[in-house]
């Protein structure tokens, strides 16, 4: 037997009673602060798989053969962890929700789909403790834009949060890279479809694919700028 199973059956051992003696509560509490205290340690591992395929993923892509920031990008992925994770996908509904930490900053993302009546909510956006930028911002009815949302990449304000800038990375190569993430944790394929705005009818597939036909060109992607 495992330590894993032995250890399992022990804890059952104790809990498995139909009334918990003080020894019981107070190790159940024990277990629930040493459990908060090492939340992090879990985070990490189970961020460590999903980035081994996540690079694995990044080397098959054109644009990142070409990308003259691989440190940059690796350096991004060594500090990303996993903060939430969600998925649903079913008759009614596709439910999607995806938050992940970086070094100074964090990326959310968010995809419902109704498809019976097609009402839709979907964004992307990076955000530290002072600001908010917008990748991606779609919603089905149209709602009033934002007022504090504009053109869509938000490119200035995403430089700001990363700490970084267009000599560091550049568009093409940061974009690509926060949409292949974010696509590896969406089991139905669907945000890799959805236009990023109402204004910007184009897709995150379709942003990769312009990158890979600039590049395949041989035309150095440092030239390359977002441009609609």
């Amino acid at each position: 037997m495992s330590d894993h199973k032995v250890l399992c059956n022990l804890l059952k051992g104790i809990f498995n009673v139909n009334e918990w003696s003080n020894t019981q509560y107070t190790t159940y509490k024990s277990i629930q602060q040493i459990a908060n205290e090492f939340k992090e340690h879990k985070r990490m591992f189970e961020t460590k798989d999903d980035l081994i395929i996540i690079r694995s993923n990044l080397k098959e892509q054109l644009w990142y053969k070409y990308s003259k920031s691989k440190p940059i990008i690796s350096h991004l992925l060594d500090t990303m962890k996993l903060l939430n994770h969600t998925y649903e996908h079913n008759l009614h509904c596709i439910n999607f929700t995806l938050s992940l930490q970086f070094d100074k900053f964090e990326v959310h993302a968010c995809l419902y789909k109704n498809l019976i009546n097609n009402v839709t909510i979907y964004y992307i956006y990076l955000e530290n403790k002072q600001k908010r930028a917008y990748v991606a911002s779609y919603m089905k009815p149209v709602e009033t834009k934002s007022k504090n949302i504009n053109k869509l990449p938000e490119f200035d304000k995403i430089y700001e949060i990363t700490s970084m800038s267009q000599n560091i990375i550049c568009q093409c190569d940061l974009l690509n890279l926060f949409a292949e993430i974010i696509m590896y944790y969406d089991d139905s394929t669907t945000i890799g479809t959805m236009p990023i705005s109402h204004e910007v009818n184009v897709t995150l597939n379709q942003l990769i694919e312009k990158s890979n036909q600039y590049l395949s060109k041989k035309v150095s992607s440092v030239d390359y700028n977002w441009n609609t």
